[in-house]
């Protein structure tokens, strides 16, 4: 996998940081700057003891690879529960296509846009979650109601 020189990937994430705080994104980073963490407002769904709620903050944690800013080298977790179609709730994964179609001339405020786009118009055709992904289908317009329709799951018996 193609790397950019040390010094020359460390000056790229100091700008990529730079221009993330020249846009008034909300976000932290750990010392090396190999972790950055997103905080996104919108709305967006989580189950809580089974039943759908509101969220409205979220947490997006991106971990830099050594092989960045080519294809590959970002790995993205959502870290606050979701009830999404294209996330999976048991490891925050993301299904985003911006990854997929990822270009070394985009960037981290690029990634935040999208995933902010993720949210707000969930892909429930191209799911990671099948099962928020019908949800989504038989409720499409749930991100702009004021309620939220509950989805009543089976009961599991063992």
């Amino acid at each position: 996998m193609p790397q950019l020189p040390d010094a020359i990937f460390r000056r790229r994430l100091d700008a990529e940081y730079a221009e993330l705080e020249r846009l008034k994104i909300p976000f932290t980073s750990n010392l090396d700057r190999t972790e950055c963490t997103f905080e996104l407002s919108a709305k967006g769904l989580a189950k809580e003891n089974g039943v759908i709620i509101v969220i409205d903050k979220h947490k997006v944690r991106l971990h830099i690879l050594r092989s960045y800013p080519y294809a590959g080298g970002l790995e993205v977790a959502w870290i606050t529960p979701i009830f999404h179609p294209n996330i999976r709730a048991e490891d925050g994964r993301v299904c985003i296509q911006l990854l997929n179609e990822w270009a070394a001339t985009q960037g981290l405020a690029d990634v935040y846009a999208g995933l902010k786009q993720l949210l707000e118009n969930p892909n429930p055709a191209d799911p990671l979650d099948p099962v928020a992904a019908e949800y989504f289908r038989q409720h499409p317009d749930v991100l702009t109601r004021e309620d939220v329709p509950q989805r009543r799951m089976p009961r599991v018996v063992s």
